[in-house]
């Protein structure tokens, strides 16, 4: 550890007399007593000083001669010398007498140690007792004269008696050592040993080092001082297993001490670990908005930080390195986390899964690394890749491995809320996504439970949370309680489609309380902007081109939700969907229940889908007359209601339709098993239970679910004969309404006349007119034609 070059010759010990105390010289119990045994070297001083002096000496009478003689030496006098500046007087010639005087004891060298701690307790104790085997010039007996061995009690004792280690006003069990003795034990070893300080100082780092490895250390009083010991030696492999052990956790747990000791890491170690640029990057963010809060409170501070790992450099850019051996598997994960992170802020979340694959298949060669990751790394990185595959739609990949983010965390001996709650916050949130009220409600009461033992939640977490509850509030039709956790929402930037779902779901919330507003505009300049990133696969955009229809329908504007399907590049389950609720709405009720059947056809799809395309297929047979049938699918779909726990499937029917399915199934069991679902929905989260459905053991409580539902406005608006036009029909349309002739609608479409005549006549029977003049009032009727030029 230690050049033997700089070690010298240890220097036997100092036999000490009787009744000597551990610091050379004698020593005053009192200040006056102090004062009148160095009132030759200064006789005019006020008592205040001499006071002062007292008690930053501990009232050893050499320490109060150097003060005293080295401010004489630079022409000060003491008493215009504020105490602080204490330490920096000692004289060279006192200096040099306490060397000589100095015994070479056990005591001595522990208290020399311990000078570099900022604070002494029983851990520091035992931090400086195993550092003294590192001093290695500083010869320590192991049985001094007349005695056995010494324990850490016995040398702490011996600084007790002796005045060096003073009660702390900081609490019970803690010490510290008068300033101007601090000094003087740091400097006492230079005459023998030029490098004593930085030996001392890395001795201290080795040992400390070395306990913060035990699990019992995180917790205890000494954790902090331990850490700042092995920043300041520079041990920066202990840092790193650190970090990759603990990560954020440090912050929320050592918040002050984890800022100090990371944000000093030198940029050349930081270059060489991914987990130490992590560490910096992130230590410096936080820095920073502490700064700015002008708050010394680490949850205060940390509550408003989302971490985006600016330091990391991307895992593409380090392939070459990475294949030479120079980085382990922790840092592969955290470059990958960053990787993700950074995609996802650029909405190209598809392109972070690709990340996430080439991180597992290196992380799998075993023929570069020899280590399995921390638990750590391996648990926050599946929940990053989680995070990841749900924005790009991918919700039951995404809850599964959310789940085992989720086991990895709980099984890690530094189990953190830093990753259950944002896991148990996204779990919840694909869950309800997904239509699985019941796992959501799950996630949702262990993020609880988490968040008032911590109070902690980054402002990312807090929104997937809010949103999760924001759906589950619909579920249950709880739309007040809705509108208040979608009031916690920030409206996410048009070209960021990381938070798609909070437009998504204010969308559907405008539907449920008949105030759609600006919605549908919001909705579709966020696909139109995004729609180049969007993944490929198509689900995510499907279900916002599903929303953005049920917008159209919700209003009225049947012509918009068939523009939005005749840009729909699919036949995805969600895409057919729409098309049974836009034919639901115009009352082709056979080709509604068609387009149904064919959802329900469907083997993977998620069980809200599933009892949607049920509920649209019991309103159309209900059209067609079919009432028994009707009937029959209606309760099937109150079954899938209960599953899901979700109350939106038979609220996204048009009014008249749903109320008659309501009223006929009124006698159906399968209400008095679908309002349990709902009897602590979310208005009890806010501490109110005026939002639940239901009543003790459930009696009643189907009553109240359908008189909710019956309560409920239009959704889906009906529009009986509107007539939906083929594009080519639609561009005709147009025309008759600009050009003059059928010579000049002919010479516009690059046909002859009789064609476009045969085509004018075929428009005409579908819009049921027999001229040009009711064609154009049925488009502008139907919406197929501007009403302002």
């Amino acid at each position: 550890m230690h050049d033997s070059a700089d070690q010298g010759v240890p220097v036997p010990p100092t036999d000490r007399s009787a009744g000597a105390g551990v610091f050379p010289g004698e020593r005053s119990a009192t200040a006056h007593s102090f004062a009148t045994r160095l009132a030759d070297f200064a006789p005019e001083l006020p008592e205040p000083v001499w006071k002062s002096l007292f008690l930053q000496t501990s009232g050893h009478i050499l320490a109060g001669q150097a003060v005293l003689q080295g401010a004489d030496s630079m022409g000060h006098d003491l008493s215009t010398v504020d105490a602080d500046h204490y330490p920096d007087l000692p004289s060279a010639e006192v200096l040099a007498q306490i060397r000589r005087q100095a015994p070479d004891s056990p005591e001595l060298k522990f208290a020399h140690l311990l000078s570099f701690m900022r604070d002494i307790n029983a851990d520091t104790l035992a931090i400086a007792a195993g550092a003294m085997r590192h001093l290695r010039s500083f010869a320590v007996p192991s049985e001094p004269e007349g005695t056995g061995a010494l324990d850490i009690a016995d040398l702490s004792a011996h600084l007790l008696e002796d005045g060096l280690l003073l009660p702390s006003l900081q609490g019970t069990g803690h010490h510290t050592i008068p300033p101007v003795m601090k000094a003087l034990l740091r400097r006492l070893y230079d005459d023998r040993d030029r490098h004593s300080e930085s030996r001392s100082r890395r001795a201290l780092g080795a040992s400390a080092a070395e306990w913060l490895k035990a699990p019992a250390s995180y917790h205890s009083e000494g954790f902090d001082e331990a850490l700042l010991q092995v920043a300041e030696a520079g041990e920066w492999s202990a840092l790193t297993d650190l970090w990759a052990h603990r990560g954020h956790a440090l912050m929320i747990d050592h918040f002050d001490a984890t800022l100090e000791a990371f944000s000093n890491v030198p940029e050349a170690q930081a270059q060489n670990s991914a987990v130490l640029a992590e560490a910096l990057g992130d230590c410096l963010q936080v820095d920073e908005v502490r700064r700015r809060l002008r708050s010394s409170d680490g949850l205060t501070v940390l509550n408003e930080v989302n971490f985006e790992h600016s330091a990391v450099p991307t895992l593409d850019s380090q392939m070459e390195r990475i294949k030479d051996g120079d980085f382990t598997v922790d840092d592969i994960l955290i470059m990958a986390i960053a990787s993700m992170r950074r995609q996802k802020v650029l909405g190209q979340s598809d392109q972070g899964l690709q990340v996430a694959r080439a991180a597992q298949e290196l992380i799998n060669d075993s023929r570069h690394f020899q280590s399995a990751p921390s638990r750590l790394c391996e648990a926050r990185f599946h929940l990053e890749y989680g995070i990841t595959t749900m924005f790009v739609g991918d919700l039951t990949g995404s809850v599964q491995l959310l789940r085992r983010s989720i086991i990895i965390t709980e099984l890690a001996s530094a189990s953190s809320p830093y990753l259950l709650l944002p896991a148990h916050a996204y779990s919840a949130l694909a869950y309800a996504m997904l239509g699985n009220g019941p796992s959501s409600d799950a996630h949702l009461g262990h993020f609880d439970e988490l968040k008032d033992q911590t109070r902690f939640g980054s402002p990312h977490t807090l929104t997937a949370y809010s949103l999760a509850r924001m759906i589950r509030a619909m579920d249950g039709l709880d739309l007040d309680a809705a509108s208040r956790h979608s009031a916690r929402l920030t409206d996410p930037s048009l070209g960021h489609h990381s938070w798609l779902g909070v437009v998504q779901y204010r969308s559907l919330l405008g539907i449920l309380r008949s105030d759609v507003g600006i919605e549908g505009k919001r909705l579709q300049q966020i696909i139109d902007t995004n729609r180049s990133s969007l993944p490929a696969d198509g689900l995510l955009l499907d279900t916002l081109q599903l929303m953005l229809v049920c917008l159209h329908l919700a209003q009225g504007q049947t012509h918009l939700a068939q523009n939005v399907l005749l840009d729909a590049e699919t036949e995805s389950p969600y895409i057919v969907l729409a098309r049974a609720q836009l034919h639901l709405t115009i009352g082709e009720h056979g080709t509604a229940a068609h387009l149904a059947n064919r959802v329900l056809s469907e083997k993977s799809l998620d069980l809200h889908a599933r009892a949607s395309a049920r509920a649209v297929q019991a309103a159309s047979l209900l059209g067609k007359g079919e009432l028994v049938e009707a009937d029959s699918a209606f309760v099937d779909a109150l079954e899938y209601c209960r599953i899901a726990a979700s109350l939106i499937p038979v609220s996204i029917v048009p009014k008249p339709l749903r109320d008659q399915l309501i009223e006929r199934s009124s006698s159906a069991a399968e209400w008095d098993l679908l309002a349990p679902v709902f009897a602590s929905e979310s208005g009890a989260t806010d501490g109110a239970t005026d939002g639940a459905i239901g009543g003790p053991d459930g009696r009643g409580a189907g009553e109240r679910v359908r008189h909710r539902l019956l309560g409920l406005g239009e959704t889906l608006r009906i529009r009986d004969g509107h007539t939906l036009l083929s594009p080519s029909q639609r561009q005709l349309l147009a025309l008759l309404d600009t050009q003059s002739s059928v010579s000049a609608i002919a010479a516009e479409l690059h046909l002859v006349e009789g064609t476009v005549k045969n085509k004018l006549s075929n428009l005409y029977a579908r819009l049921g007119v027999r001229n040009r003049r009711d064609a154009l009032a049925r488009g502008y009727e139907y919406g197929y034609l501007p009403t302002e030029r």
